[in-house]
């Protein structure tokens, strides 16, 4: 196991936003600092301001930046340019990978030249689960197991439909294709799913290149808090990529990149 050294230059940057997550965020990097890989890594966390001891916390395992304003896309945009690594992996302030993770992550980029971005299959978690071994797999339960269930299936045929769309909990991306799709797009205030705009921004390049892929990987998994869960938030996302269908095609093209 390597942890994070910031004397050796980072192969991998993981990037972090957080807003008052000093509940959340510790668990995070802990997981981080756990993988069982000789690839050089950075963690970086940048902060919109927070209120409570976020900063601190995070000061104990990454590089600390404080946005000049809060919100998700401003902050992913402002610190993205100060990372070092070709493979950005973002994350979520609740999200948390195995010890596994980098080296999976890594693995599937290198043999696949190909490919300009991925996510993890993502599992809802309340903070308990139930864990079975089965031979040699380990297989995890949570309280989410019938939403897990059906959220991995429909991911499983959009990937067949040749229309995946990243996990904005967790997006893998070759470093060049952030900057060539001009990053995360702002969106007005009142819609939703800055990750559907970044997915529809690779597809778009991906068009325009004739070459890539997108991808979900079904067979690595992330955990991720199930807190901001809702089916009235759900059903505002539906609502705004359908009647709001220009605003997202129209940021989906926008390959200008603004910090």
């Amino acid at each position: 196991m390597t942890t994070w050294n910031p004397s050796v230059p980072a192969k991998v940057s993981f990037i972090i936003p957080t807003y008052n997550e000093e509940f959340n965020i510790i668990e995070t990097l802990k997981a981080i600092d756990a993988q069982r890989s000789d690839i050089p890594y950075e963690i970086i966390v940048v902060d919109g301001q927070s209120t409570d001891n976020t900063v601190q916390v995070a000061k104990k395992y990454a590089k600390v930046f404080v946005s000049p304003k809060k919100g998700k896309s401003y902050q992913l945009n402002y610190v993205t340019p100060k990372s070092t690594g070709n493979l950005l992996i973002f994350l979520d302030a609740d999200t948390i990978i195995d010890p596994n993770f980098l080296q999976n992550i890594s693995r599937v980029f290198e043999k696949q030249k190909n490919l300009f971005a991925c996510s993890a299959r993502v599992k809802y978690h309340d903070g308990k689960a139930l864990s079975l071994k089965i031979g040699s797999k380990t297989f995890t339960i949570t309280s989410y197991f019938f939403l897990n269930t059906c959220m991995h299936v429909f991911y499983v045929f959009k990937t067949l439909l040749r229309y995946p769309e990243l996990m904005g909990c967790n997006i893998n991306v070759r470093r060049e294709v952030f900057f060539k799709v001009g990053g995360f797009k702002q969106l007005p205030s009142k819609l939703l799913g800055i990750d559907k705009v970044f997915s529809d921004s690779v597809i778009y390049l991906i068009r325009k290149l004739k070459r890539g892929k997108v991808k979900t990987l079904n067979f690595i998994s992330v955990f991720t808090s199930g807190r901001f869960l809702s089916a009235r938030r759900s059903a505002r996302r539906i609502v705004h990529y359908h009647t709001e269908k220009e605003v997202y095609y129209d940021l989906a093209q926008d390959s200008s990149f603004t910090e």
